[in-house]
């Protein structure tokens, strides 16, 4: 045999294309099953992917009817209507409420998993001011969840029970909250229990909370703050005396008079 030239029979034996023929072997006895395995794999990877764009599409869909409910939600209520306005606007509340109702609500009713909860909340509250006996019952029935929706439900029907002078009621759903109250401030729920117990005459018990929250430095400069310390001002100037100035770069400065 010539030199460098390898014979039929040393091939056979070589290890490498052993395994070349006996894969080409298997490859050809299972072809149906492999053929088979691959479409199923194509298929599982085209519904895969087609729910992903269907579920991407309608987290999409979800946040646009939100958004749509929240521009209803912060329209401006104007009799007349300024020209210069932004956004929606109305010249009631009554119509401002309505409207705001209905885009909550559908949000709410077409993307249940996105925004069932956070649409029928904001639906309730608008709803309170032309139906409230029946947002009322919504609101309760959000307030037994055990979440951040629930948190706010239990804020605003504590807030409802206050206004309609159900005191001790009201007492009781922020003592409640206040157990739990997830990113709801423990001091805007003090503020509002100091002011039932203002409404019931025990001015006393309202002073001792009203300082409690006067005198956090950094509490002091928020809406908050500022309001309990005022009232701290006409209940007990003597205790307001005591309340130190107000920290002027307070990293809650910014936030919103939410005091019921």
């Amino acid at each position: 045999m010539a030199k460098g030239r390898i014979s039929p029979e040393e091939l056979k034996r070589d290890p490498l294309m052993t395994q070349y023929i006996n894969t080409i072997r298997l490859l050809k006895s299972n072809s149906q099953s492999l053929v088979k395995w691959a479409t199923i794999g194509a298929i599982v990877i085209a519904v895969v992917l087609i729910g992903w764009l269907f579920f991407s599409r309608r987290s999409v869909n979800a946040g646009e009817a939100l958004a749509e409910a929240f521009l209803y939600h912060n329209a401006t209520v104007a009799d007349p209507i300024p020209a210069n306005v932004k956004g929606y606007a109305f010249t009631t509340q009554d119509e401002k409420d309505r409207k705001s109702y209905d885009a909550f609500t559908r949000a709410a009713n077409d993307y249940p998993s996105y925004n069932g909860e956070i649409g029928r909340l904001y639906a309730a509250t608008h709803q309170l001011n032309f139906d409230p006996e029946k947002a009322e019952v919504t609101i309760r029935e959000m307030a037994q969840k055990d979440s951040e929706i629930g948190a706010q439900a239990k804020l605003l029907l504590a807030g409802r029970l206050n206004s309609a002078g159900k005191f001790d009621e009201a007492i009781a759903e922020f003592t409640k909250l206040k157990t739990k109250p997830y990113s709801i401030p423990t001091q805007l729920i003090d503020a509002n229990i100091a002011e039932i117990y203002e409404a019931q005459g025990k001015v006393q018990q309202a002073v001792d909370i009203y300082f409690g929250i006067a005198k956090d430095e950094i509490w002091r400069s928020t809406p908050i703050g500022i309001r309990v310390a005022n009232r701290l001002s006409v209940l007990s100037p003597e205790k307001y005396d005591q309340v130190p100035e107000a920290k002027s770069a307070s990293p809650l400065a910014g936030l919103g008079s939410m005091i019921q």
